[in-house]
């Protein structure tokens, strides 16, 4: 996946992060636009395992800097796997915004 030269800093390593970490995010956001395509977050809950689900609504929220999309830390002790919780802890211990 090509990311945009025009992304700051910060937005060019939130999109690195996704790609890396949870590239099946990555439909939801045009980094080209430097934006989170709207209503795709919601889209994709309605297909999404429940924890790719819990990862979207956490990756929106980074990306948004706030928690329209409702995560919920309790959910995701609930139902992340190990890689998947271990990208939220991680990101918690070096929170960074896009």
């Amino acid at each position: 996946m090509e990311i945009n030269k025009s992304l700051s800093s910060s937005q060019a390593r939130f999109a690195t992060w996704i790609e890396e970490e949870m590239p099946y995010l990555w439909p939801l956001f045009d980094f080209s636009k430097r934006e989170l395509i709207s209503g795709s977050v919601d889209k994709y809950c309605e297909v999404a395992s429940r924890g790719e689900q819990i990862m979207a609504r956490f990756a929106a929220g980074v990306w948004c800097g706030n928690n329209q999309y409702d995560f919920d830390f309790t959910e995701a002790a609930a139902h992340l796997d190990e890689k998947q919780m271990s990208v939220v802890t991680d990101w918690l211990k070096c929170p960074f915004w896009p």
